[in-house]
């Protein structure tokens, strides 16, 4: 049977839909507000230039994990966009280890590209644009775009669970050691992570940080129960063979 698409349908990328959770619209209302409070109404235009930004760069994140699965016949059954960021559901897993590394890898790579394609082109534009208004503003919202995928790119390349660099990390532990040991060393260095960025957000008092930082944790913690489930279950079928 297959599962409902709820959200709004923008189109298709890879033979997956791309779908808009309404609980993206919760944190386009975050960022608003956020920035409402702070600057007042003056602050809306480049609020709404976030919003833009922030959805293109994620959009493209996940497009280059479903364009990567697609690449090496794991197709993708949803490309979906929602609260905390975005998500590829695929119709099937990667089945070797260095499909994994590059399906995970191609949504970061397709960050830092951007970033990279975008810096090279910032000094051209700002010398053909003219000097106004509109100019100032694409100028503006290319250099945010710049720097959201740069940081997306980053972040996402951290080697804990659930993050891309940790299941990098995690199909790279995979040739040398039980799938097992390698899912529990990258949900512990995802736990190390989330607490590091926990800290940093109070200290900061960066409220959205805080929520990523608690959604890292309870990812990172679920993996290793689950690992730590299939080790013991595998330790009791051995000693009562």
């Amino acid at each position: 049977m297959a599962e409902p698409n709820s959200g709004l349908r923008i189109g298709t990328f890879a033979g997956a839909p791309v779908i808009v959770e309404p609980a993206f619209l919760l944190l386009a209302a975050y960022v608003v507000g956020s920035s409402l409070l702070r600057g007042g109404a003056g602050a809306l235009g480049e609020a709404l230039i976030f919003v833009a930004v922030l959805f293109a760069a994620v959009l493209i994140h996940e497009f280059g994990h479903a364009g990567m699965a697609a690449a090496l016949n794991a197709p993708s059954k949803r490309i979906v966009l929602t609260f905390f960021g975005g998500y590829v559901q695929f119709a099937r897993q990667p089945k070797q280890g260095w499909h994994e590394m590059a399906v995970s890898a191609a949504g970061p790579g397709a960050n830092l590209a951007s970033w990279a394609l975008i810096t090279s082109l910032m000094p051209l534009l700002a010398n053909s644009l003219s000097p106004e208004p509109t100019s100032f503003a694409l100028l503006n919202a290319l250099s945010t775009f710049g720097f959201i995928s740069l940081l997306l790119g980053l972040f996402n390349l951290l080697p804990g669970f659930p993050l891309d660099g940790g299941h990098i990390l995690r199909a790279a532990l995979s040739y040398v050691m039980p799938r097992r040991s390698a899912r529990i060393a990258t949900a512990v260095t995802g736990l190390i992570i989330a607490a590091a960025l926990l800290a940093f957000a109070l200290w900061a008092q960066m409220w959205w940080t805080l929520f990523i930082a608690g959604l890292l944790g309870l990812a990172a913690w679920a993996e290793l129960r689950m690992a730590r489930h299939q080790r013991d279950d595998e330790t009791e079928e051995t000693s009562n063979a």
